[in-house]
């Protein structure tokens, strides 16, 4: 019995065995593409303007190389709609897609069509304002943006010009920037929902942004010198100098606080002074620093003074 049909038998086992490598075949050369691919438009008419939105497509491929997928990308490839004989209004066109690399095929897009909006071309001028993003050096602040255009024209569909709330003029600070200076800008359309609004063209020029950036004061803690003028009487020398307080915190910019080594006091007397003495006296600011927060402008400066020993009486 085990040799009846055996010729069936043969042929059973053969069909199962290239069905087994169709499977295995099937699975290691289609491959779905996880990265959605943006639909571009060739031959549109000048005179035309999209007033849909073109979307994406998703992609089934087909490749013997196995290595290739590994690094493959939506770049790779290049989806598209011809739009030749496309005139205004509602239509459908079909999507067509170029693989860049030859060792790989595509078998299935999806969709493979997509509904299209054709409209005639205007215009519309849009009042245009300055988005600056990110922080000038540190020690410094943005006192002022102007723009080389106060406006801009933009061309698309009517159906979207009147979607435009607002047009901005987009700067992108890097922190390094401690002068004035002028920058390149992007121009964003935004609906009134604060989206961004595509398939619109600018039709001006580069718009720059010239920044008007100013140092800012700093804070900055520093010690206390007592200022003298003249010496003590009878050869009394100063021995030790105490004040009250000994540091105190100062305002001004980066440029002037760093050539401060000390604040010092008003000029001390000495010249009547023939013994120890405490005395308040008035702290003086170079120009262009102040003291900060609730910071006293007094000090108490304590001198400590030693007169010379006399000389031993003669034998």
């Amino acid at each position: 019995k085990m040799f009846k049909n055996l010729p069936l038998k043969i042929s059973a086992l053969i069909l199962a065995a290239i069905f087994w490598i169709f499977v295995v075949s099937f699975e290691n050369t289609f491959y779905k593409l996880p990265e959605d691919v943006p639909i571009t438009v060739f031959n549109q008419s000048q005179d035309l303007a999209l007033a849909s939105e073109l979307g994406h497509v998703r992609l089934i491929l087909r490749t013997d190389d196995s290595v290739v997928l590994k690094a493959i990308s939506a770049s790779d490839f290049e989806a598209y709609i011809d739009l030749k004989n496309a005139g205004a209004g509602s239509s459908r066109a079909q999507v067509s897609v170029t693989s860049k690399n030859p060792s790989v095929s595509v078998l299935k897009i999806e969709p493979s069509e997509i509904g299209i909006e054709l409209e005639p071309i205007r215009q519309k001028t849009v009042s245009l304002i300055s988005d600056v993003k990110g922080q000038v050096a540190k020690g410094f602040r943005l006192d002022l943006v102007k723009l080389t255009n106060a406006t801009i024209t933009i061309s698309g569909a009517e159906s979207l010009l009147k979607r435009i709330a607002s047009a901005k003029a987009e700067v992108i600070l890097d922190g390094a920037e401690n002068k004035t200076l002028t920058k390149k800008t992007v121009i964003k359309v935004y609906d009134h929902e604060g989206k961004i609004l595509d398939g619109l063209k600018v039709e001006d020029k580069e718009v720059s942004a010239v920044l008007n950036i100013i140092e800012t004061e700093n804070l900055k803690q520093i010690g206390i010198k007592a200022k003298f003028l003249g010496t003590a009487p009878n050869g009394g020398v100063v021995k030790n100098v105490e004040i009250e307080p000994s540091v105190v915190s100062i305002n001004g910019f980066k440029t002037i606080l760093d050539a401060v080594e000390a604040i010092e006091t008003e000029p001390i007397d000495l010249k009547n002074e023939v013994k120890s003495f405490e005395k308040k006296v008035k702290l003086i600011l170079p120009q262009g620093v102040s003291l900060a927060g609730s910071e006293a402008s007094e000090a108490i400066v304590k001198v400590q003074i030693e007169q010379p020993q006399p000389p031993p009486p003669a034998n």
